[in-house]
Order: structure tokens, then C-alpha cells, then sequence
């Protein structure tokens, strides 16, 4: 990151030669005012304005907002011609007395901007530099000073199909800008090559400025060439702020000056672009802008005469509901959003009454799914689709029409299985670890024991962090759960609800009978060894300790399965008794909905499924918790490591309020300076300040490349690609940094058929990327088998065949949404499992 201090000497160096050259120009360079002989405007709604002029000098329009204001603005310079000039400037009108023109010589130019280089010089010497921008040139490669025509800005564009932190540039054509020294009277405005600088912070590093700040701006220039512009015609260029932030009006209203007057080539179609997330801003200040010049382009404009979107076409079966952001849908719903979640379980079926985009999370996510999803408009108010509200329904989207028709729940039923995997899974269960053991003693090899949150926590202390920073506790294996449950004969009952008709069929009657359930769990008597043995544990901690009761299920996680936010965990307070309380709250979480209908889909076997807790001292008052992977699976950036942080004890995980935390793109780098780069700021920190300083950011790091290391060799991942690590971390009011979990990311491909030792078989796979068949073929073994994964690991297709050596088998991916999947055989001679990575486009 640039050095704060070199940086605000540089800043201060600059303001020192723009002051003192600005000071000599007052002196030796006067323009002088001309006066309009006529007033007119043109068929984009542009100012014409004609003076009396010579080729021998060059006109700069100023303007004023008001006419109780000063001429601040430049907002065009023409060169003249030889007896009148017309002048106009990329915006729309304001009334004559808006206006000031002043003349100045070719032969002794002006330096309008103040950066040392005279207007005419910098006039031709566009779009590097601008006469009315005072930035220093850039190398074209990352930036300009200023977009003079249309072919510079699809130079600068980036069109990335999907662009993960902002749905409404997916698609689009944009180019991002930054504006530094807002706020003073000499703001630098540079517009990006967005394809080679993906984030605003890249391209500030390349060119050497601060791009922290309330004094910095920045955002993007999105062109939308079949949407209607101020000036009546096709083709809108419509600005915003990152992530689709809001700003005050002036704010606004400044911003727009400053990219109109280094546009030359706009013609009155530049707008304010307004989504959801700057519409309370535009609506708390729109009696300002009824006032003002600055066009306002609305998303939902955009599509203001689509009434049906057919985004993913297929078909599907469930109980179609109304659901809220707040809500949890489950997998047989086929869920009507009157306004889009920010995230999304696996569902049946989306309709939206609200615009989607193809490439919105909310449409990928049906894709990835493989149901049904569509935008109709004003759902509830056609009588076909507001009767069938909570009832079972068959929905089929089509491109230009859909379906919807109420379905029986024999279709329903049939139609759930067969999406769902074909053969039940048992996890990893090992009933021979019986006894509670100190972290120490706890291994890796012992997750199948002990839950892989214990496992890798009782791991992690081997790798020499300083004390503290991985805690010490006790890992309570699953055997005490088993114990537990076949004591209160709990197994009897769970076999009970999965036969009955009511909890299969009805989801409000599932619900029910598992929080009953669970109330049983948490009020039922433990054997006595297993009281005295958790009360041993107890004691065994410093007197007036809170202790941590953490899940730690052999059903979360794991390789392709985190399982975040599915179990609970329990703080046991010293005034509150027995341990033995937390522990059944922590048994009975595993019994909850969202956990249940998880493991359902998956066909895991809930019979298998054991509950282990992690138990530590528990941290109150903590100042930061956070997210940290060991790779940046949302912006794509190399050799960085992703942070995702909140200040105080506001989960990240599962937060209850709509806090945006903070984003930090870390780099890996291995020299003394912490080189980071801010996506967003917390919102409940004070503004644009980090939440953890450079110290902290240096240890995790350090921590986040030893974890990655070790947890690859571990999982014998060195040579995979799609390995990582996921942490949570906090800062404890002590001001010390500790890591409290580390898992595998969710999108780690786990290598669980390999070729074996001392086997010639290679498995070859063409074309890779494919887009609608690939060919398999064994050089030295003979297939009978293969299937297909993806990067979760879910079986989405298996085929017996047969071939012999050498023999290529066609296989259809046709059907598979776009992403990366593991291809294995069965090689039948040896009895040995081959697998290939592939990518479907």
C-alpha cells in the first residue's frame, strides 16, 4: 500500500506548485469576457451560444448553478473560429445568465486546470491529459485523464458478465472512476481501464494516489445503448457510486460537472443512475433535483415495458409461498419475492416481482440449482397466480410465456426425488473415542471422533502461533451424543417423525414436531458417569470462567460442506449450574429445521449424524470478529487473501441486523508493508477507518499462509486449485488476535478418487473447457463406471458403461449450468477410481 506519509508530503508538495504556478498564471495570463450576441439550443437540449470571434484564440465556458453564485465552472473550451463561435457544453441548458465566456490567446494559453501545462497543449494532447482535469498524465494502459470520444470509453470499458458485488453491472459496458481532492477546488478526476484494474484500489496503487477518504469519490460510467436518454434519443451513459452507494445531492450534482466537463463527446445523455441502494438518498433530496440538471436513469426503468422475463427455463414442483427477506425457505418451496434476498437456500422454484437480471445472484443461484425462475409483474394481482398461494403447484418457465397449476403432492413428491442425490451418505462416524480430551491430545486423524471443528482446532495449536492465539479447551466426542440419545431412547422418537405422514408432507407440522423435539433434548436426564465426566471437565477451568459450548457435528465442516449457521452454540455463565444445560442446548440444535432439511436433501443419514462440542473460555466484549479464507473466492484477485470483518460481537456468520461489514482484500506478500486493498467499509465503524490496523492485518497474514500450508498437506490438497481455508477470528478486548475455527472453503473440490499408487491409468477428458459433449477416455484401464460432481461435491449424474482400454466414451454435459465439476471412473480391472477436473462453459 502507498506510504501514508510520502503520500500526504506528495499531496502537500503538489498543492505547494499548483498554489505558486496558479499565482504566476493570475498574473500573466487574463482571459477576457465576450459577450453572447445569441442564445439557442439544439435537438439534444444543449446551450448554443455564439460569440463574436478570431482563429487566433480559444473560448472556456463558464457556469453557475445559480445566479446568486460565481462562475466556478468550466465546462468546455472550444478554439475559434474566424469570425463567430458557437459554443455549447456536454450538458443541458441552463438560461442565458448561467453563462460567462472568456477568450484567450493560442499564442499565450492559459493553464485553466492549474497542473503546470497550458490548455492548448493539453487540449490536443487528449484524452492522456485535460485541459479542465488537473490530473497528471497516465500511461493509457491504466487510465485517462479524460474520455473524448467512444472509442476511448470502450477502450476503458470493462463488460464482465458477472460482477459478484454488483448485480447491475453485470452485462454492461462501464468504466470506473476515482476522483481524489474532492471536497478543494482542484479535484482530480481519473477514469479507469476498467479491464485491467478490476478494483478502483489496483488502479490507485499502479498510478501512485491516496484512494482513501471522505475527500475521494468513486464509481463507474455504465452505458446502456437502448435506453432512453435526457435528450430524447437511444444510447444513456448513467453514473453511480461503488457498490451502488447513495450520496447527498451535492455530491451528486459536483460529480456529474466533473465527468460531463472531461467528456467533451457527451451530448446531454449522461444521468444519475439510481438502484435500490441509493434510492432513500435520491428520495430524501428529490425536490433538489426536480431543480436541477442532472437526469436520473431508475433500474426499473430500464425495463419499465417488460412484464415477463423468463430468466431460467425449466420446470419444477413445490408449495408455492410468499416469502420475506427474514425468512428461511426450504427446498420443496417455490418461493414469490416481492423484494430479492441477499442470499437464497436451495428452494424448488423463484418467481420475482421485481426486476432480476440473467446474471443477478438470485438467477445464478437458480441456475446452479437447476429451477425454475422468472420476473412477472404485479404477480398478485392475476388471479391464476394469487389462488394458488400456499398450495402445491407445477410452475414452467418458458422464454416468452410460463406455467403455473396446482399439483398434487404425489407430482411434488416424485418430483423431489428425483433431483435429490440417488443414495444415502453416512458421515464419518467413529464411536471408539470415548473419553473428553484436552485439545493437546486431540489429533487430526481423530475428526471421524471428535467433529472437524475440534479436530482442526486441537491441530491448529501445533502450529506455533503465540499463546492464546488458539484457545485451550476440551473436545467432547460423539460418542457422549450417542450415549445420550440411547438413554432417552431418542432414536425410537426420531424414527417416529421420519415415518410420519403429516411431519413428511407438511412443512408448518415438520417444524413443529422438531421443536418439540428438541425441547425434550434440552430437558432430559444424562447418565450419571456422563454428568460427572462433563462436570470434571467444567471444573477443570479457571474458577468463574464462562465456557464456549461449540457444535462440532460430523456434518459440517467439511470438504464441499461448510455448514455454517446450521448448529447452535451455547455459553454456559458460571450462576448457571451444570454444564450439562449448554450441552443438550447444543445436542438439541442439530434437530433444528434448516439442519434437518439440509441433511434430507442430501440423503444423509440422520441416524449417523452425532453432535461433538468444542469447549473453550469464552471472550465477551470482543472488539472485531471476522471471516478470513486463504484465497479470494468473490473478486478473483491472485496471491490475496479475502477478509470479511464486523467491530464488536455483530455476527458475521449469521447477523441480525443489516450492518454491511467491512471488506478487505489482503495481499500475501512476504516483506515488512501489510499491502491491503478497502471493498467496503463497515457501516458501524467511524467513517472509512479500518477496524483492524496494520499490526493485525500482519498477523493474519502470517496465521492465514501457516493455516493454508499445513491444512493442505493435511488434506493432501498441495496440488489442488480449488483448496482453501476458512477461518473466523475475533480481537479480544485484550487487544490479542486469536483464531476460533478454521475449514476447509466451501468450494474446495476434495480429491477423494485418485488414481492409486503404481497405476499406469491416465484419465483423459476433451475438450476441456466443453460446452455440450466431452470425451472420456482410459489409456490403460477398462471403465464401468463414472460419475460426475460438482464443487460441492453433490452427485449430479452416474452411468454404468462399458468400454475397454482405449475405448472413448461420449458424455453429454449439455444439461450442466456453467462452473467446474470432477469427472470419475471406475476402473474395473484394477478396482480403482480415476478423476479429472472439467469446465463447463
Amino acid at each position: 500500500m502507498t506510504n501514508p506519509v510520502s503520500s500526504v508530503f506528495k499531496m502537500f508538495q503538489r498543492s505547494l506548485l499548483v498554489m505558486v504556478w496558479s499565482m504566476c498564471m493570475a498574473f500573466s495570463v487574463q482571459g477576457q469576457e465576450v459577450p453572447i450576441t445569441h442564445y439557442s439550443t439544439n435537438s439534444n437540449g444543449q446551450v448554443q451560444l455564439k460569440v463574436n470571434s478570431n482563429s487566433e484564440s480559444y473560448y472556456l465556458l463558464k457556469v453557475r448553478h445559480s445566479v446568486d453564485e460565481d462562475f466556478d465552472l468550466t465546462t468546455s473550451i472550444t478554439i475559434g473560429g474566424q469570425v463567430t463561435t458557437t459554443i455549447t457544453e456536454p450538458l443541458g441548458n441552463y438560461p442565458i445568465e448561467h453563462y460567462q465566456v472568456l477568450q484567450y490567446s493560442l499564442g499565450a494559453p492559459a493553464d485553466t486546470d492549474g497542473d503546470g501545462i497550458d490548455d492548448i497543449t493539453e487540449y490536443y494532447g487528449l484524452p492522456v491529459m485535460s485541459p479542465l482535469n488537473i490530473a497528471p498524465a497516465v500511461s493509457m494502459n491504466d487510465g485517462s485523464a479524460a474520455v473524448d470520444n467512444m472509442s476511448t470509453f470502450n477502450d476503458l470499458s470493462a463488460n464482465q458478465n458477472v460482477v459478484q458485488w454488483s448485480d447491475f453491472l453485470n452485462g454492461k459496458k462501464f468504466v470506473k472512476f476515482i476522483i481524489v481532492d474532492f471536497h478543494t477546488s482542484n479535484p482530480v478526476i481519473y477514469f479507469i481501464n476498467s479491464d485491467l484494474h478490476r478494483l478502483h484500489a489496483e488502479f490507485a496503487i499502479a498510478v501512485g494516489i491516496e484512494f482513501l477518504g471522505e475527500n475521494v469519490k468513486k464509481g463507474q460510467i455504465i452505458y446502456h445503448p437502448t435506453s432512453i436518454a435526457n435528450n430524447g434519443t437511444l444510447g444513456n451513459f448513467a453514473f453511480n457510486y461503488s457498490h451502488g452507494d447513495g450520496e447527498d445531492f451535492a455530491t451528486v450534482q459536483r460529480t456529474h460537472e466533473l465527468l460531463a466537463a472531461n467528456m467533451p463527446f457527451i451530448t446531454n445523455n449522461l444521468s444519475y443512475y439510481i438502484t435500490a441502494n441509493n434510492t432513500d438518498e435520491y428520495e430524501a433530496d428529490i425536490a433538489l433535483y426536480m431543480d436541477a440538471r442532472i437526469p436520473v436513469l431508475f433500474e426499473s426503468d430500464l425495463f419499465a415495458e417488460v412484464d415477463y422475463w423468463g430468466l431460467n427455463q425449466t420446470e419444477g414442483f413445490g408449495l408455492f409461498r410468499l416469502v420475506a427477506n427474514d425468512e428461511i425457505p426450504g427446498p420443496r418451496d417455490i418461493v414469490l419475492y416481492e423484494s430479492l434476498p441477499n442470499s437464497l437456500p436451495r428452494v424448488a422454484g423463484i418467481m420475482s416481482s421485481v426486476i432480476q437480471t440473467p446474471l443477478s445472484h438470485v438467477n445464478l443461484r437458480a441456475i446452479q440449482d437447476g429451477v425454475p425462475n422468472a420476473f412477472i409483474r404485479d404477480p398478485l394481482d392475476i388471479p391464476e397466480i394469487a389462488g394458488l398461494l400456499d398450495k402445491y403447484v407445477y410452475y414452467n418457465v418458458a422464454q416468452s410465456a410460463y406455467t403455473i397449476r396446482e399439483a398434487t403432492l404425489e407430482e411434488v413428491n416424485a418430483w423431489y426425488e428425483s433431483i435429490r442425490p440417488s443414495k444415502p451418505q453416512d458421515p464419518p462416524l467413529n464411536l471408539g473415542h470415548t473419553a473428553i480430551l484436552p485439545l493437546d491430545d486431540i489429533s487430526f486423524s481423530m475428526h471421524d471422533g471428535y467433529g472437524a471443528k475440534c479436530a482442526n482446532m486441537a491441530t491448529m495449536r501445533t502450529f506455533g502461533f503465540p499463546e492464546g492465539t488458539i484457545q485451550d479447551g476440551y473436545g467432547i466426542p460423539f460418542h457422549y451424543y450417542m450415549e445420550f440419545m440411547e438413554f432417552n431412547n431418542f432414536f425410537d422418537e426420531v424414527e417416529l417423525m421420519l415415518n410420519n405422514e403429516a411431519f413428511i408432507a407438511e412443512r408448518d407440522v415438520r417444524e413443529l414436531m422438531l421443536s418439540v423435539f428438541r425441547a425434550k433434548i434440552k430437558q432430559a436426564s444424562m447418565p450419571e458417569w456422563m454428568m460427572d465426566d462433563l462436570a470434571a471437565m467444567h471444573a477443570s477451568f479457571p474458577e468463574g470462567t464462562s465456557v464456549r459450548c461449540r457444535s462440532s457435528t460430523n456434518n459440517e465442516d467439511l470438504p464441499g460442506f461448510s455448514g455454517a449457521g446450521l448448529y447452535d452454540s451455547k455459553t454456559q455463565h458460571p450462576d448457571e449450574g451444570h454444564i450439562s444445560k449448554s450441552i443438550k442446548q447444543v445436542y438439541a440444535s442439530l434437530w433444528n429445521l434448516r439442519a434437518f432439511e439440509e441433511r434430507d436433501f442430501y440423503r444423509v443419514n440422520h441416524f449417523k449424524t452425532a453432535m461433538g462440542v468444542l469447549c473453550h473460555p469464552n471472550f465477551a466484549d470482543e472488539k472485531v470478529n471476522g471471516v478470513g479464507v486463504s484465497t479470494d473466492p468473490f473478486y478473483g484477485t491472485s496471491d490475496t487473501f479475502y477478509l470479511n470483518s464486523q467491530l464488536g460481537e455483530d455476527q458475521i456468520t449469521n447477523p441480525e441486523a443489516a450492518y454491511t461489514p467491512e471488506e478487505i482484500i489482503l495481499d500475501r506478500g512476504n516483506g515488512g508493508i501489510v499491502d491491503y486493498t478497502v471493498i467496503q467499509w463497515s457501516s458501524l465503524a467511524p467513517h472509512d477507518s479500518l477496524l483492524m490496523g496494520e499490526p493485525f492485518l500482519h498477523e493474519i497474514r502470517e496465521y492465514l499462509s501457516v493455516v493454508h500450508d499445513a491444512f493442505a498437506k493435511l488434506y493432501e490438497a498441495e496440488d489442488n486449485g480449488t483448496f482453501a481455508m476458512d477461518i473466523e477470528y475475533k480481537i479480544t478486548a485484550n487487544d490479542q488476535l486469536i483464531i476460533k475455527q478454521a475449514r476447509p472453503w466451501v468450494s474446495y473440490i476434495a480429491h477423494t478418487t485418485v488414481v492409486s499408487n503404481g497405476s499406469d491409468g491416465t484419465l483423459t477428458l476433451f475438450p476441456n473447457p466443453a460446452n455440450e459433449t466431452i470425451t472420456l477416455a482410459c489409456n490403460a484401464c477398462n471403465l464401468s463406471y463414472y460419475s460426475i460432481v460438482d464443487i460441492t461435491g453433490r452427485l449430479l449424474e452416474e452411468r454404468l458403461v462399458q468400454s475397454e482400454t482405449g475405448t472413448e466414451i461420449q458424455v453429454d454435459v449439455q444439461g450442466l449450468p456453467a462452473g467446474l465439476y470432477v469427472l470419475s471412473g471406475l476402473d474395473s480391472g484394477k478396482g480403482i477410481f480415476v478423476s479429472e477436473k472439467f469446465v463447463k462453459y
